[in-house]
């Protein structure tokens, strides 16, 4: 028999870093917001996980909308300190770099579940992330234009190169073996494929 799990007492210590408090009611929302979605979670659980009052909660998140946009844009901070550790690449060099991106989301299950469970339900318009992922998707596909225009301004690809084709293809392959990934337990790993898609993209408009 497994043993009840002990309850938090609710309330917020006293003497507690602000700090450190709203780094655990994220932690608990990103978790709840992954596996539940963000319909499917309510302020009073995010509280209950967080092991504190719903007023407590809302000292440091007022709404749900504002503390999904808090650990969404958490998100897009730890991906773009990833990110940032290729920006001594250009152009093409750059792009190969994504393939580390993926390595390092596969130890990071959580993240991805999140960016997929509330991405699935952002893409209707009203919906409080709805501009979030937009967002998302205009800079990394921007991103991915301008390491393609270098490419092409470095003699690496040829003038033809389609820079807006390329990064919609790479942004749809890194979203769809996420999800194949997540959703199948013999996935082996999505690193080996998107890399596949990486040469082929490279080989079909080298120079």
């Amino acid at each position: 028999m497994t043993p009840p799990r002990p309850q938090r007492k609710s309330g917020r210590p006293p003497g507690a870093d602000p700090a450190a408090r709203r780094a655990e009611i994220l932690d608990a929302a990103e978790k709840l917001f992954s596996t539940e979605g963000y319909r499917g979670v309510s302020m009073s659980l995010v509280a209950r996980e967080s092991g504190m009052s719903q007023t407590g909660l809302v000292h440091h998140f007022p709404t749900k909308d504002e503390l999904l946009k808090a650990v969404l844009d958490r998100r897009d901070e730890r991906d773009s300190a990833q990110i940032n550790l290729g920006t001594g690449q250009a152009g093409w060099d750059f792009v190969r770099t994504l393939v580390d991106l993926v390595k390092h989301n596969e130890g990071q299950e959580t993240m991805v579940r999140l960016y997929a469970s509330v991405a699935g339900e952002a893409v209707t318009a009203g919906h409080p992330a709805n501009e979030w992922l937009r967002g998302h998707h205009d800079a990394s596909r921007a991103m991915m234009e301008r390491s393609v225009a270098e490419a092409v301004e470095l003699g690496q690809l040829r003038p033809d190169a389609p820079a807006e084709t390329i990064s919609r293809l790479l942004i749809a392959a890194m979203d769809g073996l996420q999800l194949q990934w997540l959703s199948d337990a013999d996935y082996p790993t999505m690193v080996d494929d998107f890399e596949a898609l990486v040469g082929t993209l490279f080989a079909r408009w080298k120079a």
